[in-house]
């Protein structure tokens, strides 16, 4: 069946058939996973593979994009509630769709922090319409990526119009940029944006050794692309070859090598304390977007391999967010932890060289990231609400400087956020 004459109402009322496949994203900061893109493969009624793009540009053509969608993300739904990732899925949605009140009620009931929708700089939609269903959506927890940037018309519109937690720098962009300084330029603009506007830079279709490191130069903080992994079927150890997350974390030992030699080490400091504060004074952001700030912030100026914050529940310590990773398992109030520690006794917990790490750092996080030699973890507000924990893969790498501006980025949250905002 060839897909330019395919009737995507008849696929659709045909019992239709797609596989997922899945991508891994990873942080250039460490080479670990911080999420998977699902990439959807739809199959005629003979099981044979139709041509993607072409499938979902007639489906948009004819009409059936919202149809379409909807049918996937209850697939995907289904596949969270079965596997439970512990990293974020990243899904590729329609603009019309968003406004689809079926797909907004499949979305909203997944597990908060399991879904990061996409929204593709190509589509033909207008800020005034999805502006409004895109801030319901982050005011109740979501998280948003604006695709394909770099490729429309009014890419630098639409990134106002969404103010998304995650922007994809498109292959054209990232294909072979250590070689022509126009790409070069554009990656260090947007990443230079991304301080300013407090999303994370994501660089598709990194394919070669060159290409990864030049983002890693240019400040892009996670990577996706066959240099790590081609999509596959769900594997949830998925990890990139040992060469390249050696090559990544050689690239940032010399980067923090240079950078500590500067004249002026306090610059950094400066500029994203500044910008913060400016960023947090004048946009209108929700709780969660000020504590997303706060973190970006503090992720910037410390450059841990992780971070993540985390809030009490009933049950335990539940994660809200988290960089260099997606920590998305609940640690229990008992037995306890070095968390629920620095949660009840409401004070800091500080290890260095932990390379006979105690059994609570082997959850399911830390054996997927090896253990960390150094972590420290801070109780947030007053009373204490919630932790706020970054680790380091290398030994004895808490300063006294690293822990005060910790210190001080957890009391900053609890004078910003007093009170749990997610009760």
């Amino acid at each position: 069946m060839s897909i330019h004459v395919l009737d995507i109402s008849e696929w659709l009322n045909t019992d239709p058939h797609f596989h997922l496949a899945f991508q891994p994203l990873l942080a250039l900061s460490s080479g670990h996973p911080v999420g998977f893109e699902v990439l959807t493969r739809p199959v005629d009624r003979n099981q044979h593979p139709l041509a993607v793009e072409s499938f979902f540009h007639q489906a948009s053509v004819q009409g059936h994009a919202v149809r379409v969608d909807r049918l996937i993300i209850k697939h995907i739904a289904r596949f969270l509630r079965d596997y439970a990732p512990s990293f974020p899925l990243f899904i590729n949605l329609h603009p019309d769709s968003l406004t689809n009140a079926d797909i907004q009620d499949t979305v909203r009931a997944t597990r908060p922090g399991s879904v990061v929708i996409e929204i593709t700089e190509r589509g033909n939609w207008l800020g005034s319409v999805i502006e409004p269903v895109v801030q319901g959506f982050r005011n109740q927890g979501g998280t948003i990526a604006l695709d394909d940037f770099g490729t429309g018309y009014s890419g630098l519109e639409k990134l106002v119009a969404v103010r998304p937690n995650f922007v994809k720098l498109d292959r054209s962009i990232i294909a072979e940029c250590h070689m022509y300084p126009v790409k070069r330029n554009l990656i260090a603009s947007v990443s230079h944006m991304a301080k300013f506007l407090g999303f994370q830079l994501i660089a598709e279709g990194i394919e070669t050794r060159e290409e990864l490191l030049t983002c890693i130069d240019l400040g892009v903080e996670i990577g996706q692309g066959y240099y790590f992994a081609r999509p596959s079927a769900w594997n949830r150890m998925v990890s990139a070859p040992g060469h390249v997350i050696e090559e990544i974390q050689t690239r940032q030992s010399e980067l923090l090598e240079s950078s500590s030699q500067a004249l002026d080490a306090l610059d950094p400091f400066r500029l994203h304390w500044s910008l913060m504060i400016e960023n947090m004074a004048t946009s209108n952001a929700s709780p969660h977007e000020q504590l997303m700030t706060v973190m970006a912030t503090a992720f910037k100026i410390l450059q841990p391999t992780a971070m993540t914050f985390l809030r009490a529940t009933d049950g335990g310590l539940a994660p809200v967010f988290s960089l260099g990773h997606s920590y998305q398992d609940s640690i229990p109030w008992d037995p306890p932890t070095f968390a629920v520690n620095a949660f009840q006794e409401k004070a800091a917990v500080i290890l260095q060289k932990t390379s006979d790490s105690p059994w609570e750092l082997q959850g399911p996080v830390m054996k997927s990231l090896s253990s960390p030699e150094s972590i420290a973890i801070f109780p947030v507000g007053n009373p204490v609400w919630a932790v706020i924990g970054a680790d380091y893969m290398g030994p004895y790498s808490w300063s006294e400087s690293r822990l005060q501006i910790m210190r001080g980025m957890a009391h900053l949250i609890s004078v910003v956020l007093p009170q749990d905002p997610y009760l």
